[in-house]
């Protein structure tokens, strides 16, 4: 286990040269020689350019020391010293027996060891994985300064490791060479990433070898979700720090600042894997040369910051989708069930597995209506479309559909069928696209925010002021408490489409999604009866 050292190192991304490392405030030099063996003057010359460094250093003085050789290629920085030791001669055992043997306090007191938060993953060989040593370390030192916050890592064999979240929220995997996992070590990371772990990938210097890897092992790990860039308005980008864009070395061939580079695979509204195709270790290094296609050390370290903070925060959100819950109508008897269909599109169609049965569990538990119902996914240009009533939408990405399916939903409506739509976790892309596709399905109609007073909010539930999510108030500047914001479509007088930009599915699923931008789960589930009620009853 590794404590964080800072290391800014002189060298390059290679195993050799000298090295400045600052640990707690204190400069060392680690010299690295893997030069030939010299004779003559030439030795003379390296011996006396050595003496000349050693001199420099104990000249300085103010604590500069010299390290001894780099230690072997598997390691994180070496654990930093105790603190100050803390000694009472006034204080002796306590007055009454403890389980265990007391330390003395008049003896030294070791400071609690912080948490492994990740664990680096070693391969065979460090020219692969070890050429940025302080990686990992350095920025979780670098987040102890910034953030005063303090965990720990560890470099381990995939196979030593626990892959269990609960006791370790993330694995950093970070080389140059081409690789394949066995088909056991692939089962295994996805059971840990359907569980709530969370990996990093990371192309060192942008190696399209390591990088052509990670894209055949994910495919062969999630063949049903596809590796895809991050929205512009993804969590990762703000979670901590905001980084929208970032700059890049140039070696990475992008001039100025772009958005970063980031790729990921969402497990429901979490994404559990990220990839970075261009690297991200030299910066968190601190170091560059010239062969390094990443992004800048400065922009890195808070892409790092953000990518720990959002794994921690979102590891209780991974559930085993053998775990999500399926709605099942009781009354098996009854063949006139209201059907309900969530639309399948282009985007990701099912980000919340468990809202949609969460929510009809309760509309079926609190009305004194007796409703059955049954639910199915479908595509828009399925020919039992007509066969329900009622149509759910939601997704975080964009989309698009056919002409085909614009065609279908605009007979589905205009002849009586009822639409809610909600974009997940409150994305701007899902919500741009489903502005964009209502304008072709409903030309002559626009969403318009819905009246206060408008039956749908007294329909079950009386509804006043709602409250919004943390993450509504801080990103989106809406008062909370404060009206709700649905908006609607009417055709030939009736309401038939109702949408909320703000996120609702996340908080019919009662359980924590720290960076949805929507309702808080009391008032999600109260819109969501309303509008179902509304719609059975219209």
């Amino acid at each position: 286990m590794f404590a964080p050292a800072l290391d800014k190192r002189l060298a390059p991304c290679t195993l050799g040269g000298w090295r400045g490392v600052l640990v707690h405030g204190r400069m060392t030099v680690r010299s690295v020689f893997l030069f030939p063996p010299l004779r003559g003057n030439a030795m003379k010359r390296q011996l006396i350019g050595a003496a000349a460094v050693l001199l420099a250093v104990l000249f300085l003085g103010a604590g500069m020391i010299l390290a001894g050789g780099v230690p072997d290629a598997g390691t994180c920085g070496q654990p930093p010293p105790p603190k100050p030791a803390q000694r009472s001669g006034a204080e002796g055992f306590p007055p009454l027996p403890l389980p265990a043997t007391p330390q003395r306090r008049t003896e030294k007191k070791k400071p609690p060891t912080p948490p492994v938060v990740v664990v680096k993953i070693v391969t065979g060989t460090p020219n692969d994985w070890a050429t940025d040593q302080n990686d990992i370390n350095n920025l979780l030192a670098w987040m102890q300064t910034k953030l005063k916050i303090t965990f720990s890592c560890e470099e381990k064999k995939l196979s030593e490791v626990p892959l269990d979240s609960e006791r370790l929220p993330l694995l950093y995997r970070t080389g140059h060479h081409a690789f394949t996992f066995s088909e056991t070590e692939r089962q295994a990371l996805r059971e840990y990433v359907l569980k709530g772990g969370f990996i990093i990938f990371d192309a060192c210097c942008g190696r399209k070898e390591f990088a052509d890897s990670v894209r055949t092992e994910l495919a062969a790990i999630f063949p049903e979700r596809p590796l895809k860039r991050l929205e512009a308005d993804h969590p990762l980008y703000r979670c901590y720090y905001d980084v929208p864009v970032v700059s890049y070395t140039a070696a990475a061939g992008i001039p100025g600042q772009a958005p970063p580079p980031l790729e990921g695979i969402d497990i429901g509204c979490r994404t559990g894997v990220v990839f970075s195709p261009l690297d991200l270790s030299c910066g968190w290094d601190m170091h560059t040369h010239a062969t390094s296609a990443g992004v800048q050390s400065e922009d890195a370290l808070k892409l790092g910051a953000n990518l720990i903070a959002y794994a921690t925060a979102t590891k209780a959100m991974g559930v085993s989708l053998a775990e999500s819950r399926v709605y099942v109508d009781q009354d098996v008897s009854r063949a006139d069930k209201f059907r309900i269909g969530q639309v399948i599109h282009g985007g990701d169609c099912n980000p919340d597995p468990a809202g949609l049965s969460t929510l009809l569990d309760t509309v079926s538990g609190s009305s004194s209506m007796k409703v059955s119902f049954a639910t199915q996914h479908l595509k828009l240009d399925s020919p039992e479309l007509t066969t329900f009533p009622f149509l759910y939408m939601t997704g975080h990405g964009d989309f698009t559909l056919s002409d085909a399916e614009v065609s279908a939903l605009q007979r589905y409506l205009r002849a009586g069928g009822f639409l809610m739509a909600d974009a997940c976790c409150g994305r701007k892309a899902f919500d741009a696209a489903f502005r964009r596709e209502m304008a072709r399905v409903l030309p002559e109609s626009k969403l318009t925010t819905l009246d206060p007073k408008h039956p749908i909010f007294s329909g079950h539930y009386k509804i006043g002021a709602v409250n919004y999510s943390q993450a509504a108030v801080v990103q989106r500047k809406v008062q909370s408490p404060g009206p709700a914001q649905l908006e609607g479509v009417l055709v030939n007088g009736e309401l038939a489409v109702v949408y909320s930009a703000f996120d609702m599915g996340c908080g019919w699923e009662l359980k924590p999604h720290p960076y949805a931008v929507g309702y808080e789960s009391r008032d999600a589930v109260q819109l969501g009866v309303n509008i179902v009620l509304y719609a059975v009853t219209h």
